[in-house]
């Protein structure tokens, strides 16, 4: 049974157990989220969502993976400076209200160091976002992995060309200012002639591709 094959069965068998199973043919899906809450406003200093679908895709199957983590320090931990803290032992308070108080009043007693905020002042200035997508398929795609680029309309939009895979894996990074901050973006592309032999192997007679977008933003607040 193929790598992606076996994700599917796993998602598909979970949406059962919840009772949510899809009509046959539709893309199986799966998702989380968590948040750490901090200060009165209870605004998440730290958050993830990730989604995960695994659907039929030409001979094959094929995977997509998105996430986005957040890290507000502007817009969350800096106006919880000097506010009141909830109690971090109160039995009333979630695990993850625990975990933002017990932050909080880390941040309050570091940053009271003259030198800790000094280097932290900028920081404290910005949100950071990182998104990150990733699709693989065992689908025959003519072109490999760069058929499976996530986003490539917006990326073309961008004027970032990523080069299709040779003999090695693509690794590419741009970076630069954008309207409110800074940008950067990564691309992967891995095509099954590049895997180890031995996972290869696994697959069989399989085609396989993965390609992967990372993007890590800082918005000035």
């Amino acid at each position: 049974m193929g790598i992606i094959s076996q994700i599917r069965r796993g998602v598909a068998a979970i949406r059962q157990l919840r009772g949510t199973p899809l009509p046959e043919g539709e893309p199986e899906l799966a998702a989380f989220s968590a948040a750490i809450p901090v200060g009165p406003s209870g605004a998440p200093l730290w958050q993830i969502d990730v989604q995960v679908t695994t659907e039929p895709h030409a001979d094959g199957e094929r995977l997509r993976l998105r996430a986005r983590i957040q890290t507000n320090l502007a817009s969350a931990l800096k106006p919880a400076l000097g506010a009141p803290v909830a109690l971090s032992d109160s039995r009333a308070l979630t695990l993850a209200e625990r975990t933002g108080s017990l932050v909080q009043r880390t941040a309050n007693r570091v940053l009271n160091l003259p030198a800790v905020r000094t280097f932290a002042e900028p920081l404290l200035n910005n949100d950071f976002n990182t998104f990150i997508e990733v699709q693989a398929s065992t689908a025959s795609l003519d072109a490999g992995a760069g058929e499976l680029i996530p986003q490539s309309d917006k990326l073309a939009a961008l004027g970032i060309q990523p080069r299709r895979a040779g003999d090695q894996p693509v690794a590419e990074t741009w970076s630069g200012q954008a309207a409110d901050g800074f940008a950067q973006v990564s691309l992967l592309q891995i095509d099954k002639r590049h895997l180890p032999p031995g996972l290869a192997q696994r697959l069989g007679d399989k085609p396989f591709q993965l390609a992967a977008a990372i993007v890590n933003t800082a918005q000035q607040k």
